[in-house]
């Protein structure tokens, strides 16, 4: 025994520097392909990502380095997500990962549902041997390679009990920002449907939905009044926000989270109620007209029964591995001539997961999402009935809702969000079966 010990200290003590060699490695490498990305893209932009990054490293100065201290700054990205902050946030949590892992006594690396993840890795590379487009590529990293490094860093670290909360909190008042932004530019330019900071105003609705459900969350687990108003205040900001991007599914996924919440907080039942009643009188005129289009005639509606229709055919055809990652944009004009009714995807995350990665695919990263939820209602929300742990669970599944008619889990502005609240999920997980068996 006496033996093991000592020898385990001794083999770790070699083993660092190698690791540590890698890491420098890893990261001049990752210096000479940003270097090369940046050349694509405008310089705005690429001084957005640089203060980023200077942010970054001030932080780490004054409150150190590692996942728990970072999420506030990683939540910064959401201001205004881009391709190349994607890539960086991973390369960040790889990198803080991996410091953390060099910290800790033991060479011990958890790997988190392996099965589901093998099988995972192993169709997406299959899918993306046939990616005919550099976006595909994107796609790749934001449906395969994110889940499995979130999952695995976050599995192998050891996390603060308040993380979920500065990650909600975090967010809560980022989108509270990008809100006010939205309502503003969307007043001036009424005729318009406009994303506030974002490229697009779909895509910025799975954010609000996820923050949105944060900020409920926090308004009812705060029992000091400034911070409930606070969060309130951002909680309206938000919805507004949502609201004016003129989307139908979004009062569908508000009206589903609430419902959700109503059923479970009796506090929630006489809010819920109120805001059924209530809603009908906030919504926007443009908001309203796009709702009567789709009792009578609306393309959208036509656009998305095309692109269900023809995904099950592909679904028939390639059962096994998929088309690809983003081929479908290629295939599809071909299929669908005119241009008004051409759609850049499926308009469906779960039918589009399986034209693109076939069933055994779609299954693994589905079946990842539903254990990783099971298992906190389980081990945190059963047992310790925390409206904290609750809210996020509600947000994830109003989420999961929404992309009944798109693909936000899936695309990098939303993918990192997604599955960090999962790994904060699987973690305080663990942390609660540990605690019920000491």
């Amino acid at each position: 025994m006496s033996t093991d010990s000592a020898g385990l200290p001794r083999l770790i003590g070699i083993l660092k520097p190698l690791l540590q060699t890698i890491l420098i490695a890893i990261i001049i490498a990752g210096c000479i392909w940003c270097g090369a990305l940046t050349q694509q893209i405008s310089g705005r932009y690429l001084i957005y990502a640089m203060l980023i990054i200077v942010a970054w490293v001030a932080y780490a100065l004054l409150f150190g380095i590692g996942i728990h201290s970072s999420l506030p700054l990683i939540a910064i990205v959401f201001f205004k997500p881009m391709e190349i902050t994607f890539y960086l946030v991973l390369g960040f949590l790889l990198m803080m990962g991996f410091i953390e892992f060099l910290r800790r006594n033991e060479l011990k690396l958890a790997i988190p549902y392996p099965m589901a993840g093998t099988l995972l890795l192993a169709f997406g590379i299959l899918s993306a041997i046939k990616i005919n487009t550099s976006m595909g590529y994107t796609y790749f990293f934001s449906t395969v390679i994110t889940p499995l490094i979130i999952l695995i860093i976050f599995a192998n670290l050891r996390l603060e009990l308040n993380s979920m909360y500065v990650w909600m909190q975090s967010i809560v008042y980022v989108a509270a920002v990008v809100g006010l932004y939205g309502i503003i530019i969307a007043i001036q330019n009424p005729l318009e449907r406009l994303g506030s900071f974002w490229f697009t105003a779909m895509t910025i609705n799975g954010f609000y939905i996820v923050s949105f459900f944060f900020a409920v969350s926090l308004v009812l687990y705060h029992t000091n009044l400034t911070k409930k108003l606070i969060n309130a205040m951002a909680a309206l900001l938000i919805l507004f926000g949502m609201l004016y991007t003129y989307t139908r599914i979004v009062i569908l996924a508000v009206a589903f989270g609430v419902f959700l919440l109503m059923l479970r907080l009796k506090t929630m039942r006489y809010v819920g109620i109120g805001f059924m009643l209530l809603l009908p009188l906030i919504i926007p005129s443009s908001m309203e007209s796009r709702i009567e289009l789709g009792f009578n005639m609306d393309v959208s509606l036509i656009i998305r029964a095309l692109a269900w229709y023809n995904s099950l055919i592909l679904i028939f055809k390639h059962p096994l591995t998929g088309i690809g990652f983003s081929v479908w944009s290629t295939w599809y004009p071909s299929v669908i001539p005119l241009q008004t009714l051409f759609a850049q995807h499926t308009h469906n995350v779960y039918l589009n997961l399986i034209v693109e990665m076939g069933i055994v695919g779609a299954a693994s990263f589905l079946y990842l999402v539903w254990k990783i939820m099971r298992r906190f209602w389980q081990s945190c929300i059963s047992h310790t009935g925390s409206i904290l742990h609750f809210g996020m669970w509600v947000a994830m599944m109003a989420i999961l809702f929404s992309c009944l008619t798109d693909i936000f889990i899936q695309q990098y502005s939303i993918s990192i969000l997604f599955w960090i609240s999962l790994g904060l999920m699987q973690s305080l997980s663990s942390k609660e079966k540990h605690r019920a068996h000491i």
